[in-house]
């Protein structure tokens, strides 16, 4: 999973301008090392954030239940961040590229902004079992959480639209 900062004019562009929307998205990358210098390019932006296959860990320690289990309890905003989104007219690996507005990223802002440390730490105790393990993930996923709030912080400062992907 991906998440990309854009303005409301720069998404406003992509709805209307084709060749623009096949630029942005890498339609054009045929070869490993175009695909190589196109994500690192991202990966150095404050723009982009990758979350590659830990998010769904991330949604447990958010709610505290996996994705796909199918009873989950409520649909709000910590499950949205990965789950939510409206969908664009943009195909990416698995579905279609997703966003939030500028109020929802306000909002889901507001939500990360004030996820205490204890829940974080009671859904680090129910994910990590093992002691080895923990020891190994539980910086890296405290880290990923860090920078899914720092992106989604700066959009909201700065009015933005957050686009989200499965890649």
């Amino acid at each position: 999973m991906s998440y990309r900062r854009v303005t409301p004019e720069e998404f406003e562009r992509l709805h209307q301008d084709t060749a623009y929307a096949s630029i942005y998205f890498g339609d054009y990358i045929e070869t490993d090392e175009e695909i190589y210098v196109y994500f690192e390019a991202l990966k150095a932006s404050d723009r982009y954030l990758d979350l590659d296959k830990y998010w769904q860990s991330l949604h447990f320690l958010f709610t505290e239940e996996f994705p796909y289990e199918r009873k989950t309890k409520t649909e709000n905003w910590l499950h949205k961040v990965f789950m939510g989104g409206t969908p664009t007219q943009w195909e990416s690996t698995y579905g279609m590229v997703r966003y939030f507005t500028a109020s929802e990223v306000q909002e889901i802002t507001k939500v990360l902004n004030h996820i205490s440390t204890d829940h974080l730490q009671n859904s680090l105790n129910k994910l990590f079992e093992s002691q080895e393990i923990r020891a190994y993930m539980e910086p890296h996923y405290l880290h990923l959480y860090t920078q899914l709030v720092k992106l989604f912080s700066r959009a909201a400062q700065e009015g933005e639209i957050i686009l989200l992907s499965f890649n």
